[in-house]
This record gives C-alpha cells, sequence and structure tokens, in this order.
C-alpha cells in the first residue's frame, strides 16, 4: 500500500487533507478479535474463575472493545485539511462537522512521544505543548519504522511543510 492510500490523502491546487490514524485501523481490528476470543474463552471456562474474577475480566473486555470500536469507527476517520485560501487547518470528525483548529501560518510540527514510540504533531506556536493534534502513525525503533518514517517525512511533510512556506510567503508579499 503506498503512503496515499495509508493517509487517504486528498490533494488539491490550494488544499492537502489525510487521516493520520487510518493506518492503525488493521491493528484495532486484530485486537478486537482477540477481544472477542478471550471473551469466548472467558465464557466457556468460567467454571474456573471467582465471580469477582469473572467480573472484573468482563469489565476489562468490555472497555477494550468499546476502545477498539471507538479506534475504527470513530478515530480512524479524523481528517486534517490544510487550505492556503482561508490560511486555515481544519479538523473534521464523524462526532462533529469540520471544525477550524488553527491559522496554517501559526502551525508548528515536531515529535511528540509516548511509551517508546513517537509520533509527529500539530499545534500553534505559542501553545504547541499545550493543545496539539496527532498528524501520524506512531514509529519506532527499527527498519520497518525507519521505512515508515521516511516515507512519510519525503511525502506528507514535505507537503505540509510546502503550504506552510507558501502562505508564510504570501503573507510577506502583503505586508511588504
Amino acid at each position: 500500500m503506498n503512503i496515499r492510500e495509508k493517509y487517504n490523502i486528498q490533494e488539491g491546487p490550494n488544499t492537502f487533507s489525510l487521516f493520520p490514524n487510518k493506518p492503525s485501523v488493521n491493528l484495532s481490528k486484530w485486537f478486537l478479535a482477540g477481544i472477542v476470543v478471550a471473551l469466548v474463552a472467558l465464557f466457556c471456562f468460567q467454571n474456573y474463575f471467582s465471580e469477582e474474577m469473572k467480573w472484573a475480566l468482563s469489565i476489562l473486555l468490555v472497555y477494550f472493545i468499546v476502545h477498539s470500536w471507538y479506534d475504527i469507527s470513530i478515530r480512524a476517520k479524523i481528517q486534517y485539511t490544510f487550505d492556503t485560501v482561508s490560511d486555515t487547518i481544519y479538523k473534521k470528525n464523524p462526532l462533529y462537522s469540520k471544525k477550524k483548529i488553527m491559522k496554517l501560518s501559526e502551525a508548528v510540527i515536531f515529535v511528540q512521544s509516548e511509551m517508546g514510540s513517537w509520533h509527529y504533531a500539530l499545534g500553534a506556536k505559542k501553545s504547541q505543548f499545550v493543545k496539539n493534534h496527532r498528524i501520524s502513525e506512531g514509529f519506532s525503533s527499527g527498519r520497518k519504522s525507519d521505512k515508515r518514517q521516511d516515507e512519510y517525512e519525503k511525502f506528507v511533510l514535505l507537503k505540509i511543510d510546502k503550504l506552510i512556506q507558501d502562505i508564510h510567503q504570501k503573507n510577506n508579499e502583503l505586508s511588504t
């Protein structure tokens, strides 16, 4: 699968949009299948567990089912659109319509790490560490991850950086 399909990238002359969480859908589906198998196993071997243990495991498995369902049906459908005409970055989510999250000219892309992996995040210049948005899948160490990171940087980040530079150049021309 190429990077355009992986992130469902859509390009226009003045826009660029992507679905940054789409690559994790397959992992969430496999995780959900494993949870269903665990639920069936819990049901089959319920005589070997105490009542409290059955309830604790059931609650934990239901939580994981809800979390996986959220990842598959909502989180994977979050879309970011970078628009140079309106100098705006939009976020679109299945739960609400298109929402302006920041000006494109104020956007900063940085690396954010969490629990042994890291990803690219997007934030406004003055508050990127307070409020930011994940715009890539998670990366870690290893050849496969390095290859995915290299593809992401050479295609997606270059396009976003070009849009940000174009808007800065446009603003500089207007101010002179």
